[in-house]
């Protein structure tokens, strides 16, 4: 169903029901921390930061190194950037967030936008960054699956080509560093498209910049 036969209607908002749970998750975990500190004491209080920094970690999404963060390593996740959005995509859950860099939105993570703010966000991209407004369709169509529509990427203002995409960029999208081999850039396209292709419930977009990176890796 679409709201104006452009914009399609979506009907449930997992992303915002994940932020609840996490937040609610981290706030608990605070509690606990507290309540140990004010029954044990300075004992409560070594016991108690692991628990602080858990919490931090949960509410904010953030790895910390030395408890179970850090950095990830090349070839764990892609990143794709427009003038208003940059999406990564992890290879191993297939899952996809994004920080929104120009906008009303600016500063904010997808995954924690309303249903009704995406949808403000796609209008937007569809009038001010084209290749965005693609982007962000591939992330409703996975977030949303069976309830957001990918629109056709030969009609409406989505159609214009993305810009060429450099070395940078193309890295980027593989998950690779400079230097890669041949073989490390064929797997990595490999083990992308098994994700994010059209035919496994992935994104025409996605599948294009994969291809297109590839193509100018090897060219």
């Amino acid at each position: 169903e679409e709201d104006d036969g452009q914009t399609p209607t979506l009907h449930a908002d997992p992303g915002t029901l994940r932020s609840f749970v996490r937040y609610l998750g981290a706030i608990l975990m605070v509690a606990l921390a507290l309540l140990m500190i004010a029954r044990a004491g300075p004992v409560g209080v070594g016991l108690a930061g692991p628990l602080v920094l858990a919490a931090f970690m949960l509410a904010t999404g953030k790895r910390l190194p030395g408890f179970g963060g850090g950095s990830r390593t090349a070839g764990q996740n892609s990143q794709v950037e427009t003038s208003h959005l940059r999406v990564t995509l992890d290879h191993d859950s297939g899952d996809m967030d994004g920080d929104i860099l120009d906008g009303q939105f600016l500063g904010r993570r997808l995954s924690d936008l309303t249903r009704d703010e995406l949808s403000d966000l796609y209008d937007e991209l569809l009038r001010d960054d084209p290749d965005g407004a693609r982007l962000l369709d591939a992330y409703l169509g996975r977030r949303f699956q069976g309830e957001w529509e990918e629109q056709p990427q030969d009609e409406g203002p989505t159609a214009r080509s993305s810009a060429p995409m450099t070395r940078e960029e193309a890295l980027e999208v593989l998950g690779l560093k400079d230097g890669a081999s041949a073989s490390d850039i064929k797997a990595a396209h490999r083990r992308l498209m098994k994700k994010f292709h059209p035919d496994q419930g992935g994104s025409t977009y996605f599948a294009a910049r994969i291809n297109q990176a590839k193509d100018l890796l090897l060219g």
